[in-house]
């Protein structure tokens, strides 16, 4: 007669699918990046590697009416490709003696934690899209400072309108230092001030018509020679970066050797910049 193998209480109740939705919630929450991108186009992703199509409709054309007959526009749509070419895992060893001595789920802490790292590196590649900003929409600041910061943002939305960037969404997103230099400014609308607005994740308040998020995942290039390192603030709208995710697989059981179990995860994602003209860098240099 065979005898199966005991299951212990760590993972006797794991169901893959609820644990999988809980995780993708948490990285929604821990995320400033997903608050700057256009998710319309999450589509059936399966697996790394699957591409989602995004069409864009071309423009309408418009004509003098005379009364005589009218010409009809043949429309052709556009295609650009989303590629999901990211794919970040977790896995890691529960011991018995921990789930023992512990005075809270350990379960429930470490994935936590796992959702934690996978949202950081997430939102790392997603403001990795300042690279793909429109040439004309980098500035070189030489500085955001409490004497230039509100003069870089009004800059930066002189830039996003002459590319004809909706107003409304508009955003950038600074470290904090940056935060301190625009709190000095009477001009800046703080978070604390907006009442129930200030639901987003990394929202800090408003200024010269920008919707401010503080991260510390922003992109820092390394100088050379001389030339100091160089911190990349993002601004843009919404429709600039299309990203789609999905946490494909979760995954607990019993170890065969030892006394532990297993949790593992598997997400997925990838980001497209569609209109670079609505996306643009403040380039500051770190002392």
């Amino acid at each position: 007669m065979s005898i199966k193998p005991a299951i212990s209480m760590s993972t006797a109740n794991f169901i893959p699918e609820i644990w999988a939705r809980e995780l993708l919630y948490s990285l929604k929450n821990q995320l400033v990046g997903t608050s700057l991108v256009n998710r319309n186009y999450q589509g059936e992703i399966t697996s790394e590697g699957d591409t989602v199509h995004i069409q864009s409709p071309s423009a309408i054309n418009t004509g003098d009416y005379t009364g005589s007959d009218i010409t009809f526009q043949a429309l052709a749509s556009t295609t650009q490709a989303l590629e999901i070419d990211q794919a970040k895992y977790f896995a890691f060893l529960i011991d018995d003696v921990d789930q023992a001595q512990a005075n809270v789920p350990l379960m429930q802490s470490y994935m936590g934690e796992a959702s934690y790292s996978l949202a950081k590196a997430a939102d790392t590649f997603i403001l990795e899209a300042y690279s793909e900003a429109a040439a004309s929409n980098v500035i070189s600041s030489g500085g955001f400072t409490d004497e230039n910061a509100y003069e870089q943002l009004t800059e930066a939305g002189r830039l996003l309108s002459e590319s004809d960037v909706p107003d409304q969404g508009r955003y950038i997103v600074v470290d904090p230092a940056g935060i301190k230099a625009l709190s000095n400014d009477p001009a800046f609308l703080k978070a604390s001030d907006l009442g129930d607005q200030t639901a987003r994740e990394g929202f800090m308040g408003r200024a010269a018509g920008f919707d401010v998020f503080m991260s510390n995942n922003l992109i820092t290039v390394e100088g050379t020679g001389e030339d100091p390192d160089t911190k990349h603030y993002l601004f843009g709208h919404p429709i600039a970066i299309t990203y789609a995710d999905q946490i494909l697989k979760t995954e607990a059981g019993r170890r065969e050797a030892g006394f532990s179990d297993f949790v593992k995860g598997l997400h997925v994602y990838g980001k497209k910049v569609v209109r670079p003209t609505a996306l643009g860098t403040i380039e500051v240099p770190q002392s």
